[in-house]
């Protein structure tokens, strides 16, 4: 009896279990080939993080190239703008030297104005003089 109960377990069991280890060779199959593709996709995530790695340097290259060559521009601002501060210092002390200057020959002009009218009244007094003395003359030697 024992061997029958054995043999009918066989037969229910044994078709289940080829059953099972079909599944399992097939679902080998399928984690084979997602673990190929996993392989893949991770080649391509590392190839990937290369490239931006790349990109990075180059961005970071670029940058400290940009960098330097904006400090570089900067100091020649700074060196155009102390060069023109400079002339400009220059140009304003050449202004209020000749503003002086102009202050000082406006004021002589003005004196020179005063002393004019003034020559000009006594040459009036002088023309006015020499006319009467004429008229004198006249009156005398006529």
């Amino acid at each position: 009896m024992k061997e029958v109960v054995r043999e009918a377990i066989r037969e229910l069991i044994l078709p289940e279990f080829d059953a099972v280890r079909g599944e399992l060779k097939e679902l080998r199959g399928r984690v084979d080939e997602i673990s190929v593709r996993i392989s893949d996709l991770n080649q391509h995530v590392i190839e990937l993080g290369r490239r931006v790695d790349e990109t990075n340097k180059r961005i970071d290259s670029v940058r400290e190239e940009l960098t330097a060559r904006i400090d570089e521009t900067n100091k020649r601002i700074d060196s155009v703008r102390e060069e023109l501060t400079a002339r400009i210092d220059e140009t304003n002390k050449r202004i209020d030297y000749l503003s002086a200057r102009l202050d000082e020959n406006t004021k002589e002009l003005g004196s020179l104005k005063a002393e004019i009218v003034e020559l000009k009244t006594r040459q009036e007094i002088i023309d006015d003089v020499v006319r009467r003395i004429g008229k004198l003359e006249e009156k005398v030697f006529a």
